[in-house]
């Protein structure tokens, strides 16, 4: 503890106790003795970079003094953003929230800090110290008066991005984001589009998909037209044509897990070529021939998911060219086999130690850690195997064999509760209930474990509200 009230006293302390002269100790500390001079007088603010070489030339921890430069930066008149914004950015390199939270209490007095705060907030999330931005996001969000203010959707936006791979979280998060799309800047308004798309996507919510691929794939079109990506300011995080490609790509995809095919067809032409797309770089160039690739590749999984099994040795050779498209090629073929009740026992074994990847697709301690906390590919990747093991469950009850079966329904249950897909879990229990006759009592216990996850996770929902505090 801290058992002065100022650093100055903390500094004239120190250096009586080691009987060293002021010279001496700005050589240890680096810090000009003029300065440290004017510092002890009072006549001189430290600046948090001299704090920090003074706090280790005292043998002190980092940090230390921080609960009282709080004070240090309000005083002798309103704070100034050259010295607290620097202070601020150290506190969230150190974690030091707690001081951040007392600088931020303070500042509340005057609402024209709502700017210096927003833009040390989005300094810390480029620096991608997201949990101190969420606490600033969170108190632009609090203080901001205006409902259509800029900073107050891009806060909005950014507490989306920080959640997106939370399952329960992210899916709140982005509700509250939703109705400040329209005022976000165009550049951001893709990403959250594409975004909402995608969180609506892992629950299956297909309509909720629509809706939000159709805005992108319209305001896509329309920047383009607009010729915006001549403009050395329009800089979103992806070429332009990733978003207009990535919208039918989304689109079609709704229409093939409803089992639309034809209808999926339609849309694959929209994204099959792009190549007349201006203003193409390296990236955007790049871009178009992977959309080319999934065209190729999408045609060939709904027709065999419509029943063309002829096409199944065509769609193997693609899986064998593109690996990385494995999970997804499984889906389709075990989808299929079970839609037309044949088997595809060879090409499983071919694919056996990529399933036994995908079964071991998180090494940690699920229980413990609650749900998984992934980027949005790693999320996609989860419901994905997700997706496999159900229809895996399913083909091994087909063939009798129950035991390998409802392993492979619980794991699936496993991952959808992680994701927080509701639909998609509560499909997977019902599944377990239908075979619990065949059931081991360890699958019966491990069901029960999973079930109180899943009321754990509904509780917490109900009772325990929803904030931004950072987890």
């Amino acid at each position: 503890m801290i058992s002065t009230t100022t650093i100055r006293a903390e500094m004239e302390d120190h250096i009586k106790r080691e009987g060293a002269t002021l010279q001496q100790f700005a050589e240890l500390s680096g810090v000009n003795v003029g300065t440290l001079s004017g510092i002890l007088n009072g006549n001189r603010p430290i600046a948090i970079g001299q704090l920090d070489r003074i706090t280790t030339a005292m043998g002190l921890s980092e940090g230390h003094f921080y609960d009282l430069y709080v004070n240090e930066c309000f005083i002798p008149t309103a704070p100034h953003w050259r010295r607290l914004r620097p202070f601020l950015l150290r506190c969230a390199d150190l974690k030091r929230h707690d001081c951040i939270k007392q600088v931020l209490n303070r500042l509340l007095e005057d609402l024209k800090q709502i700017t210096g705060i927003f833009e040390t907030a989005e300094i810390m999330f480029e620096k991608n110290w997201k949990q101190a931005a969420t606490i600033l996001y969170e108190q632009v969000i609090e203080s901001e008066r205006s409902s259509h203010s800029e900073r107050l959707a891009i806060s909005y936006y950014r507490l989306f991005q920080i959640y997106q791979s939370d399952g329960r979280k992210g899916y709140k998060a982005a509700m509250q984001f939703l109705p400040y799309r329209y005022r976000l800047p165009e550049a951001y308004a893709l990403d959250g589009l594409l975004m909402l798309a995608e969180v609506h996507a892992l629950k299956f919510n297909w309509s909720e998909v629509e809706i939000y691929v159709d805005e992108l794939s319209e305001l896509a079109l329309a920047l383009y037209n607009k010729k915006a990506w001549k403009d050395t300011d329009f800089k979103p995080t992806r070429p332009l044509v990733y978003y207009y490609g990535r919208a039918f790509l989304i689109k079609s995809g709704t229409y093939e897990y409803r089992g639309l095919f034809e209808e999926c067809k339609q849309w694959i032409p929209k994204y099959a070529d792009l190549s007349w797309f201006e203003g193409l770089d390296e990236d955007g160039k790049t871009e178009v021939e992977q959309l080319k690739m999934f065209a190729e590749a999408n045609y060939l999984c709904v027709d065999i998911k419509a029943g063309n099994c002829s096409l199944i040795p065509a769609y193997v050779q693609f899986l064998e060219e593109h690996p990385d498209e494995i999970i997804e090629g499984l889906i389709t073929l075990i989808e299929s086999a079970n839609r037309y009740q044949y088997f595809i026992d060879d090409i499983l074994a071919n694919y056996s130690a990529e399933i036994e990847k995908f079964r071991r697709i998180k090494n940690i301690d699920w229980f413990t850690s609650g749900s998984i906390k992934s980027n949005y590919k790693e999320s996609t990747n989860i419901f994905r195997c997700s997706v496999f093991f159900r229809n895996f469950g399913l083909y091994h009850f087909r063939k009798g064999l129950f035991e390998e079966g409802l392993n492979n329904i619980l794991y699936s249950m496993m991952l959808s509760i992680t994701l927080g897909s509701k639909d998609f879990m509560v499909n997977t229990m019902a599944i377990f209930e239908l075979h619990r006759d065949y059931s081991s009592e360890e699958q019966r216990k491990y069901y029960s474990k999973l079930c109180r996850k899943v009321w754990e996770n509904e509780k917490e929902n109900v009772l325990g509200g929803f904030g931004y505090a950072y987890t």
